[in-house]
């Protein structure tokens, strides 16, 4: 059963129509669920949904006893890039290439650089490295001002 708060029923219901506090978990969770059940507590899973134009990551963690964690973050889906001769030359204000700013996201979300690289299926220290750029392209020195920095763009 669902058990949440108003602001997470909300975003559930965007993609799941029945989900409400005390409802049944719907069907297309119950996979993630339970693959984080048949793990160790802490283990995490995660889900990405695209629709409506906007994205839902679902991660789920395993918090013993059969019982997991849900947490839910909603974020617009990029606009599509213009075609045209003035969009091969538009680069973002950031200087960011597109990986850059994957990791950057994650990071400002709070993830270690293993979890990030188990997200993106890249090497840990790959995730160092680009941290290492962001940061000289951001002026930024850790973790705290780029979360800061990403928040005030």
């Amino acid at each position: 059963m669902l058990r949440c708060d108003r602001q997470a029923e909300e975003m559930l219901k965007v993609f799941f129509a029945d989900a409400a506090e005390g409802s049944p978990v719907p069907t297309e969770l119950k996979g993630l669920t339970e693959g984080a059940q048949s793990g160790p507590p802490g283990i995490r899973r995660t889900l990405l949904m695209e629709g409506h134009g906007e994205r839902l990551r679902i991660e789920v963690t395993a918090v013993g006893k059969g019982r997991t964690q849900l947490h839910l973050w909603r974020e617009p889906l990029p606009e599509p890039l213009q075609l045209g001769p003035e969009a091969a030359t538009a680069a973002p204000a950031d200087g960011l290439t597109q990986r850059e700013r994957e990791v950057a996201l994650l990071v400002a979300d709070g993830l270690r650089s293993r979890e990030v690289a188990e997200r993106l299926g890249i090497a840990s220290q790959t995730v160092k490295s680009h941290l290492k750029t962001i940061f000289d392209k951001l002026g930024v020195r850790n973790r705290v001002e780029l979360a800061r920095r990403l928040v005030q763009h």
